[in-house]
C-alpha cells in the first residue's frame, strides 16, 4: 500500500470526528485502522455522507464506486486508512 500523506490523512479523520461528534463514540480513538462498520457501526447513508463530504472538502468528485467495489459487489468493510490512501492516490492522478 501507498504512504499516505500525513495531510490527507490528518483531513480525512478531522472530516470523519465531525460526522461521528454527536454519537457516543470515542472520536479521539479514531484512527488508520479504524473500520467504519466493525468500529463506528456505519451504514451505507454514513459512508455515502462521509464521501460527500470528503468530495466537498476537497472540491472535486473522486469515482469512490473503485474503492467501494469489488468484482461487481459492494466491499463490506473499509478502513480509514484504505479511504485516505486512495483519496491520496486520486489526489496526486490517480497512481
Amino acid at each position: 500500500m501507498q504512504t499516505i500523506d500525513s495531510p490527507i490523512q490528518s483531513t480525512i479523520i478531522d472530516l470523519l470526528k465531525d460526522i461521528i461528534q454527536d454519537w457516543d463514540l470515542g472520536a479521539n480513538d479514531i484512527s488508520l485502522e479504524t473500520q467504519l462498520v466493525a468500529d463506528l457501526s456505519f451504514v451505507s447513508i454514513d459512508i455515502i455522507h462521509f464521501i460527500v463530504a470528503i468530495e466537498n472538502h476537497f472540491k472535486q468528485k473522486f469515482g469512490f464506486a473503485q474503492l467501494l467495489m469489488q468484482d461487481g459487489r459492494y466491499v463490506d468493510e473499509l478502513s480509514v486508512g484504505q479511504i485516505a490512501n486512495f483519496v491520496s492516490q486520486q489526489l496526486n492522478g490517480g497512481v
